[in-house]
C-alpha cells in the first residue's frame, strides 16, 4: 500500500508542514498512488476512533447492539474520510484548480495524523476515565483551532487560492464531517 520511501518522505513532509514550510510539496506523493497512500493515515487513526465510539456504546441509547453499532461507526469513518475528498473533485474543478487537487489532497490527509491522533487519544483516555473530561474541554477547541491553521496552510499553498478561500475548504471539510456524522447517528 505504501513504500517505507514513500512514507518516510510523507513524514518528513509533514514536519515541514507544521513548521510552514512551503518544501512541504517536495516530499509528499502527489500522484494517484501517493493520493490512496495517504489513505495510511485513516488506517491509522481507526483504531483509536472506533476504541472511542465502542467506549461510548450504550444499548438502551443506540438501539442496536454492539456489533451492529460498530459496523454503522465503521461505515461513518469511512464516509468521513472519504466525503470530502469527493467533493473536492467537483470543488477544485468549479475553482478551476483541478490539476493542483493532488497536491492539495495528499498533504491534507497527512496533515491531519498528529493532530486527530492527539485528540482520539485524548477522548479514550477520557472515555477510560484516566483523564478528566476538563482535559478535553480545554485541549479538544485547540486542536480544532490546528486543523484550521494547518488545513488553511495546506489548501493555500496546494490549490494556489487565497486564504478566505482555503479556510472556507476547511469549514466545508467540518461541515461536511458533521452532517454525516448525523445522518449516521440517525440510522
Amino acid at each position: 500500500m505504501i513504500s517505507a520511501r514513500q512514507l518516510a518522505g510523507a513524514l518528513y513532509g509533514l514536519w515541514l508542514l507544521y513548521r510552514f514550510d512551503v518544501r512541504t510539496w517536495d516530499y509528499f506523493d502527489k500522484s494517484p498512488r501517493g493520493f490512496w497512500a495517504s489513505y495510511v493515515v485513516a488506517f491509522a487513526l481507526a483504531p483509536l476512533q472506533l476504541s472511542h465510539m465502542a467506549l461510548l456504546y450504550k444499548a438502551d441509547k443506540a438501539g442496536l447492539d454492539f456489533v451492529p453499532y460498530m459496523i454503522v461507526q465503521t461505515l461513518s469513518y469511512i464516509l468521513t474520510w472519504t466525503l470530502f475528498p469527493f467533493a473536492m473533485l467537483y470543488i477544485a474543478r468549479l475553482l478551476e484548480r483541478e490539476s493542483r487537487f493532488l497536491a492539495y489532497m495528499v498533504p491534507y490527509n497527512w496533515m491531519q495524523l498528529p493532530l486527530a491522533a492527539t485528540l482520539s487519544s485524548l477522548l479514550v483516555l477520557t472515555d477510560l476515565q484516566i483523564l478528566p473530561g476538563a482535559v478535553i474541554s480545554f485541549i479538544g477547541p485547540v486542536l480544532l483551532v490546528g486543523i484550521a491553521v494547518y488545513g488553511t496552510f495546506v489548501a493555500a499553498i496546494g490549490l494556489q487560492v487565497v486564504t478566505g478561500t482555503a479556510l472556507s475548504l476547511v469549514v466545508l471539510d467540518y461541515l461536511l464531517s458533521l452532517i454525516a456524522g448525523e445522518l449516521i447517528r440517525r440510522i
